[in-house]
Parts: structure tokens; sequence; C-alpha cells
């Protein structure tokens, strides 16, 4: 097939020529026009036609991870040069998908977060929705520390790392710590991207509504939380002159109290007991970094004692400064509308995410701590491919791999692929 275009291009290319000759000099401009634009989308299209070709060899051999009674969700597939999705899709069975795989070797794979009594129904109403997983979607581009990518103070690589250490964050500290989420109902996903998908199966979450999913992606960042309760008021009534006044006293809660309020505790702890460990003129520089607070109020705080005894007797203000940086810190950041539609497509585990080539990998808890998706998540091979590079400035992949403007560059087809699937190079032609 591929042949067969190629040579209906050339003799395209041949006719117009031919026309060419009869008509004179401003066709024979035309013609080199279309000669030029054409030698200009052969990389383009040599390098889709690599890209496919390894995802076909992958596909052939693959056995991806499928979610519980997969015949009762819907399927999408997004193939080479679609313009739409393939949606409404359903399998009988685990060889039919993997039949279809390694025919189509489709650029992404998905799956619905519900279920139905009819998958492949047209129209959603007619599906019959029954249940649906709770999906959290961690992705870096909603990390408020983007914006200091875009400045350059940080790499991507540096926030792929941020954007895990959130979801080893939103496992352990939300899902099994404040709900109680047993780690055997959890399934963490690099999603081959930017991010993590975390899938919740726990039957109490199944049935849940979409504005509920939705309170719980916000549960996580805070938003709404009752800021004066995250400390306990320890103030008390005096009698002075006749009239009654209330002193302002907080205290830190116990660390192991539920919900933010523990969170804040344990972020407060932990950041009085590295600074109790500074120099001393290192100590009044981070107390200086807490937002609102000068050299003066600094200076007010003494910093000898255990953390629970050290921040009680802070100042006011560096105690609600310490409280706000904890619910900053302590945020994570899940796309909330995809936690709340109860109709969302999420990407296969085991399968391949055509703008990277990485592999969409499921993993434990433990895995998760130190997952590297650079080094981990590749799955295309070890065999040399030159690519040339055509971003206008240098790109990377992590600390594994790098490319600068216009440079060719031999790497192994995991590495090239992650360039060419980006969009960060084309297949280097050998003429």
């Amino acid at each position: 097939m591929e042949v067969h275009a190629r040579t209906a291009t050339a003799r395209g290319i041949a006719n117009r020529a031919w026309r060419a000759k009869e008509v004179g000099g401003g066709a024979d401009m035309s013609l080199k026009e279309d000669i030029a634009k054409h030698k200009a989308s052969l990389p383009l299209r040599y390098t889709r036609e690599w890209l496919q070709e390894r995802f076909r060899e992958f596909y052939a051999r693959a056995e991806p991870e499928l979610p519980p009674r997969f015949t009762t969700r819907e399927w999408g597939m997004f193939g080479w040069g679609d313009k739409l999705m393939q949606r409404h899709l359903a399998f009988r069975s685990e060889d039919g998908l993997q039949t279809r795989l390694a025919r189509e070797a489709p650029m992404h794979v998905y799956h619905s977060v519900a279920y139905y009594a009819h998958p492949s129904a047209g129209k959603m109403n007619e599906k019959q929705w029954q249940a649906a997983d709770l999906i959290f979607d961690l992705d870096a581009d909603h990390l408020p520390e983007m914006e200091l990518l875009k400045q350059g103070k940080i790499t991507f690589g540096k926030l792929i790392e941020i954007i895990r250490g959130q979801t080893v964050r939103l496992v352990e500290d939300f899902l099994m710590g404040d709900l109680g989420i047993a780690i055997e109902n959890l399934q963490m996903v690099f999603s081959g991207g930017r991010g993590y998908h975390v899938h919740v199966r726990a039957p109490v979450v199944l049935g849940l509504p979409s504005g509920a999913r939705r309170e719980l992606a916000d549960y996580l960042t805070g938003l709404g939380a009752d800021v004066e309760r995250l400390l306990h008021d320890a103030g008390h009534t005096r009698k002075f002159k006749g009239k009654h006044r209330t002193t302002g006293e907080l205290r830190l809660p116990s660390t192991d109290a539920p919900g933010w309020q523990g969170r804040v505790a344990r972020f407060a702890s932990a950041w009085l007991t590295e600074t109790q460990a500074l120099p001393a003129k290192e100590q009044l520089a981070r107390l200086k970094s807490l937002p609102g607070i000068g050299s003066t109020m600094a200076k007010r705080a003494q910093l000898d004692g255990t953390p629970q005894g050290v921040f009680d007797a802070l100042p006011r203000r560096v105690q609600t400064a310490l409280r706000d940086a904890a619910l900053i810190e302590c945020a994570v950041h899940a796309d909330e509308p995809v936690t709340g539609d109860l109709h969302r497509l999420i990407r296969l585990p085991g399968t391949l995410h055509g703008g990277t080539g990485l592999l969409a990998q499921s993993m434990t808890l433990e895995e998760l701590r130190t997952f590297d998706p650079y080094r981990q998540a590749t799955a295309l091979g070890e065999a040399p491919v030159k690519v040339r590079c055509v971003a206008g400035h240098p790109v990377a992949m992590g600390d594994v791999a790098s490319l600068k403007p216009d440079e060719v560059t031999e790497m192994p087809a995991s590495q090239g692929a992650y360039f060419m699937a980006r969009g960060f190079a084309t297949l280097e032609i050998e003429t």
C-alpha cells in the first residue's frame, strides 16, 4: 500500500511536469513548488511510517493489561492519520482485542471508566450506565510549577518528578490514609505521557455521582477547607479592666490527626525539624521565605524545643504562614473534569502512547516511588536509528538523551521514537 501511494505521488508529479512543458513558464514555477513541497513532506511521512511499523512490531507480541469486566467497557482507538477517534467499540474476548491491536497498531488505545449493559451502542443513553471506576489523572500540565518551567527555572524532567511525588501522596496519604481504600483496590499507571493515572475500584466508589467525584478532586487541593479549623484554637477569654478580651492562641494538632489537620501538622513538624538543623543565619532566611514574614517577625521566632512546642510558641503570623504553606505543598492536583466524568475513556495499560512512544505501564506503590519513565517505560527496542532534530531549541528525554537544533544523531529506537513522536525530530533519510 505504501509503495502504491508513493508511485501515485510520483506519477502525479510526472503528469504535472508533462503539462508544464505544454503550457510554459507559469506552470513550470508551479511544478517546482510542487516538487519542493513533496520533498519537504517526505521526512514527516517516512517518520510516521517508521513509527507505525515499530508500533506494529510491538503489538504483534504485546499482552495489554485488561481492566475488570472488560466486555462491559466501551473502547476507543486512534489510528495513524485519523482525524477522529474510533469509539463505541466492544470486545467479547481478549483475543478479539489483541487481534485488532496487531492488525491496526493504533497510536492510542482507550477503555471507558464506566461499565455498560450495551457498551457498543452509538448513543450514551442507549449504553445503560451501570457503574464507573473512580479515576484520578495527574498530569504535569496541571501543576502550579508549570509556570516555573515556562520561565526556564526548572526542567520538564523535574516536573515529572514532582507529579510522581504527588501521585505517591495521593495513594498513600489521601486514598489509603483519609479514605481507607485498600491497596488491592487501587491501580497506579504511568500514562505514557506526562503523568500518572490512579484507578480506584473499591465497591464503595463505583456508584458515586459526578458531583461527589468532583468534590473528592477538590478535597485533594484543600479547596473549600475551613482554614481557621486546621489549627487548634487554644485562646481563652480574660477579664481586664471590666472588659472581656479573647486571646488568639493557636496550637498544632497531633501529627496523627485525621484529614488536613494531620497533614498540616506533619508538614509543620517536618519543616521545623529541618529548620532547626540549619545554622542560625540560614534559619532566619528560611523563616523569611514564608509568605508575609519579614526580618522583624522572623527574629521573634524561637526554634529550641520539640516541633510541637516550638510551633505553639511561634508568633501567630508565622503559625498561619506555615499552615498556608502546608496547604500549597501538600495539595494534589488531579484533573477535576476527568475525575468527575462518568463516561471518560482512559488509556489502556500495556499499550503505547502515540505522542511519546512510551509504554502506559501499571506498577506497585513501591515501584512508583522510584519510577523513571524515560528508563523504565521504553518498549521499542535498542536497534539504532538516525534522527534529525527539527525543534528550534534543545530538547531532552529526561536525563537519558538530548538533541540540539538541526543535529543528526544515532540513538536506540526507543529514544528516537520518543523524539519523533513528540514532533521534535524526523527520521533521517539516507541519500
